[in-house]
């Protein structure tokens, strides 16, 4: 996967995520529901969270996916950043329209200027709500529990993003799971949770050191 591509996928993870317990969101509106979200995202201060993400090739079992786990520091709507754990560490930090992306221990890391590319998923992140009702259209379904299934299905053909599934609790507003699917039907899932207010210090900054090879 391409650090863009995984820049985008797992960027809309933070951009689904609700802050603090909210209205539940009306539900039959599906734009309703990503105004909400977006609402609650800007100015809530940093948060950190855990996540776990699966990706299962179309064909193939949920079992049989390839999985990892790592960490989210989110400070919206300024910057996010992600870490995966071991054995395949590797570190992406958007902060505007720019994401620096680089491996623990390396001295070169990649920079990308996000500005005039198409970056379908990512810019669900990046619009407001009705630029994206220009690029996407919505759909709302019930999940098990009290938990609302966001639909979303980009209006340009990609061969990243076809469609992305949000799962959303209704009443604290929070990411449960996000679930993209690219040309070929393969599965990306993401699973998000064990939320806690704050980040470490210096985790929205690009680390010391490093140089960066723009492509």
């Amino acid at each position: 996967m391409s650090a863009v591509r995984a820049a985008a996928l797992a960027t809309v993870v933070a951009s689904a995520v609700g802050f603090g317990a909210a209205p539940a969101p009306a539900a039959d509106d599906p734009w309703q529901v990503v105004a909400d979200f977006r609402r609650a995202l800007d100015g809530s201060g940093p948060l950190s969270a855990g996540f776990v993400q699966t990706f299962v090739p179309f064909g193939f079992a949920t079992e049989d996916g390839e999985t990892e786990r790592g960490s989210l520091a989110i400070d919206l709507p300024g910057c996010l950043r992600w870490d995966y754990d071991p054995p395949f560490e590797k570190a992406f930090l958007l902060c505007g329209r720019t994401v620096h992306h680089w491996n623990p221990g390396e001295t070169v890391g990649q920079r990308y200027d996000l500005s005039e590319q198409p970056a379908p998923g990512l810019d669900f992140f990046l619009l407001t709500t009705g630029d994206l009702r220009d690029r996407y259209a919505a759909e709302l379904d019930t999940a098990e529990g009290n938990r609302l299934r966001l639909v979303l299905r980009p209006l340009e053909p990609s061969e990243d993003v076809v469609e992305v599934q949000v799962v959303i609790d209704a009443g604290d507003q929070r990411l449960r799971e996000l679930t993209y699917y690219d040309a070929q039907r393969n599965e990306n899932r993401f699973q998000v949770g064990d939320y806690r207010s704050g980040a470490p210090p210096g985790r929205f900054e690009p680390p010391a050191g490093i140089a960066w090879d723009e492509p």
